[in-house]
């Protein structure tokens, strides 16, 4: 059998464990194009040279941002294929066994990586451009013209950009499954399930101080920021009060979830009516594991979250007020627009991935454990139903905590908005929420029928 045809097959076989990684590649070429299709949008509006060259400065905007934006998806992608090759570590371990060599190994991880590289680049072109032809809309209603006539917008030079930055990523991801390959011995790709994480257990006392101490430190940063305010920051009065906010919070955020798998088991344990109940006990037992050894990444998480969801809220309120308190800056409001967007779709892309990877991780490390409470008498609906929680309560964690983040600071912006213009900002976040369900929710769900397709092989 031809690599090529060993590839394929494999692709074919393994789709749906390539949910999580296609879907992140497609919204990341999609949003790439988009937003560095700006300056091709002139193509639907009959404009003056004053908006045509406004164009052309996001545009350059844009461009700027490129190799930022590259950059964070280009982790996301390789962080997305080494779930990927950690899964298949036994299967490789197999064909070392029979006698296949490393080259022939490494060979055939890269037909597949440019394989669902072709794939999922060609799909999310496809959908940028299709996206594209609103977002022109939308930028003509930024700019305040109208649309006089429709044409079919296609930016050549954000396809050549989005197929040269995202083909360097697949480089590198080629090139570290090749080290992957041939740095590990057989036994390391046969057993790297069973591998498990070390586990650093804290008395109660101490998880119940950081975590009380972990809400002072949010409670004193709300009150702070809240008090001082961004305008204070910007007019250098209260500006120890605006660094210490910052500081507090994150400080907050990281020792509440360092505390949550101290207690948190302990806690639950003693609602007898819940904990006893199905399969409670099991799952909960698993999220405090997991939490323990991630509390780290969910802090992240949290925090990027929180930037996503303020940027999505505010930048759109904050261009629009711009434009009316200056009317002749119709470049930097457009820009701001589009630069919190396209940032705070980013994070938002970013967020999900790593839950979702880590959630996977989780599921393919854990299917020992179901296959053991099924043939105990444990049904797939009860099996099913708590990976939906694990998975839930993991996706929700750290939304929860940074909704609460997003809603003191775009409290706080709000009055910078105000101050420009007789604007609702929160009108704005019911936008940004949308957005965040559509992505985020849609990974979520994405996460949950990959988790339950392996738990039930």
């Amino acid at each position: 059998m031809s690599i090529l045809t060993l590839a394929f097959r494999n692709v074919r076989k393994s789709f749906r464990d390539y949910g999580i990684y296609f879907l992140t590649v497609m919204l990341g070429v999609a949003m790439f194009y988009i937003f560095n299709s700006v300056s091709s949008q002139s193509v639907m509006m009959e404009l003056d040279k004053k908006f045509a060259s406004a164009l052309v400065g996001i545009g350059k905007t844009m461009d700027a941002l490129s190799f930022f934006v590259a950059a964070i998806l280009g982790f996301l992608i390789l962080y997305a294929n080494a779930f990927l090759i950690r899964r298949r570590k036994k299967e490789l371990g197999l064909y070392t066994i029979l006698g296949m060599r490393k080259s022939r190994i490494s060979a055939i991880l890269t037909c597949e990586t440019i394989l669902t590289g072709i794939l999922s680049l060609a799909v999310g072109l496809a959908l940028g451009v299709f996206l594209s032809q609103g977002m022109a809309l939308v930028t003509a209603k930024l700019l305040g013209v109208n649309v006089t006539r429709f044409a079919f917008v296609f930016s050549e030079e954000a396809l050549v950009k989005s197929i040269r930055y995202f083909a360097v990523s697949f480089l590198i991801v080629i090139a570290f499954n090749v080290i992957n390959v041939n740095l590990h011995k057989i036994l390391d790709l046969i057993y790297a399930d069973k591998k498990n994480a070390r586990l650093i257990k804290l008395p109660l006392w101490i998880s119940v101080v950081v975590f009380a101490l972990s809400l002072t430190a949010l409670a004193v940063a709300y009150r702070l920021i809240l008090t001082s305010g961004i305008v204070g920051f910007f007019t250098g009065s209260n500006t120890r009060a605006f660094y210490a906010s910052l500081i507090l919070g994150v400080t907050g955020t990281f020792l509440l979830f360092f505390s949550l798998s101290g207690f948190f088991l302990k806690l639950i344990s003693r609602i007898k009516g819940i904990y006893f109940n199905k399969l409670n006990m099991f799952t909960l037992k698993q999220l405090n594991s997991k939490i323990h050894t991630a509390w780290v990444s969910m802090s992240f998480v949290c925090l990027m979250l929180f930037l996503a969801v303020s940027a999505l809220s505010v930048g759109s309120s904050l261009a629009t007020a711009i434009r009316a308190y200056r009317s002749d800056e119709i470049t930097t409001s457009v820009a701001v627009a589009y630069m919190t967007t396209y940032l705070g779709i980013v994070f938002l892309i970013s967020c999900a991935s790593v839950l979702a990877i880590a959630q996977l991780s989780e599921a393919n490390d854990n299917q020992a454990r179901y296959r053991l409470l099924s043939q105990l008498g444990a049904g797939h609906k009860m099996l099913t139903g708590s990976v939906f929680r694990q998975v839930g309560i993991y996706f929700a964690a750290p939304l929860i905590l940074a909704a609460a983040h997003a809603i003191v600071g775009i409290k706080v912006m709000s009055v910078l908005v105000e101050a420009l213009g007789d604007l609702n900002i929160f009108a704005m976040s019911l936008t940004a929420g949308g957005a965040v369900v559509l992505i985020y929710g849609g990974y979520f769900l994405v996460t949950y029928f990959s988790a339950k397709k392996m738990i039930l092989q």
